[in-house]
């Protein structure tokens, strides 16, 4: 982004769960013969460009200039980050204008992590939803998520949805702790939960990702689709990701019940409301998954593997 079809059009952004249509006063141009987006008024600091405007409707952190060099961190804070891109979806394109739709923003510096966009606004859906729940126990909160729809809905290009947006993330820190945003509905539910072993690693500003992490590990249909569609795409056999035991070989037909999911995902990048999909999941035997989460960040599964391989072959 951006491509060479938005050349001389004007770009609306389309958020389909918000049913919201913000004209971004931005407009595909070239530059050195490279496609670039411009502003219809580059000196307006009250309007956003388009990625700073995307990442405030999607209430996440404010990325930082392209000048910003700082190796990144998690979880994700304003001015922290540098936005490596954004993808689309082109809704409709009359020659003028063109309407997308944001899928996805991935980090400079770190091309494996990607921020479903899909995901973060059908949560920011689920809080308005909710919005007299989230009163009950945070009324600071539930003000402050109405004030950044409320500057949503009117589906104009303005600073505010930005002033809006951290004012919402301020006050969740403040709350929960570094989440690299996410929905306060699904953070409250977390906090609800009984406390896990691996909070006590990641300390107070990490404790509800650990214990996202741990109980989305241990959601009863994911062991068995995960367990599934590796063993699908395995020839029938499920053997652990990392140490390439083959549970049933060694103990028979009970034997699959000692491999058990891993969210790939490390905690500290976690998106607390991101809807998990098997892809995002390890099946790895339980000595294994011990390890794996014996330090911070967790053991990749893939580095483990390479570590056991070679000890095998030295030995």
């Amino acid at each position: 982004m951006p491509s060479d079809t938005l050349f001389g059009r004007q770009i609306n952004v389309f958020i389909e769960d918000l049913n919201l249509t913000i004209p971004s006063e931005v407009f595909g141009a070239r530059r050195d013969g490279k496609p670039r987006l411009r502003k219809l008024d580059g000196n307006n600091r009250k309007k956003l460009h388009l990625p700073g405007l995307v990442m405030a409707a999607a209430r996440l952190p404010r990325p930082a200039r392209e000048l910003h060099s700082a190796t990144v961190t998690f979880p994700l804070r304003s001015g922290s980050f540098v936005m490596d891109s954004m993808d689309f979806d082109i809704i409709d394109d009359d020659g003028e204008i063109a309407t997308l739709a944001p899928l996805r923003v991935s980090i400079r510096n770190h091309s494996s992590y990607q921020i479903d966009l899909q995901d973060r606004f059908r949560a920011i859906a689920a809080d308005l939803t909710k919005i007299e729940e989230i009163r009950d126990t945070h009324p600071d909160l539930a003000d402050a998520i109405t004030r950044h729809w409320e500057v949503l809905a009117t589906e104009v290009n303005s600073a505010e949805i930005e002033r809006a947006a951290v004012e919402v993330n301020s006050i969740q820190d403040q709350l929960f702790g570094l989440t690299n945003s996410a929905s306060a509905i699904e953070l409250a539910k977390a906090e609800a939960r009984p406390p896990v072993e691996e909070e006590e690693i990641f300390g107070v500003e990490g404790r509800l990702l650990a214990r996202i992490h741990y109980y989305k590990e241990r959601d009863k249909g994911l062991p068995a689709r995960a367990k599934k569609h590796y063993k699908d795409k395995n020839n029938g056999t499920l053997v652990c990701s990392a140490c390439g035991l083959d549970p049933v070989g060694m103990y028979g037909i009970d034997g699959e019940r000692c491999l058990e999911a891993h969210h790939r995902i490390p905690i500290e990048q976690l998106q607390p409301d991101s809807v998990t999909r098997v892809e995002d999941v390890a099946v790895v035997c339980a000595s294994c998954h011990r390890i794996i989460h014996s330090r911070k960040p967790c053991i990749p599964v893939e580095e483990l593997a390479v570590t056991l391989k070679g000890i095998r072959e030295a030995s």
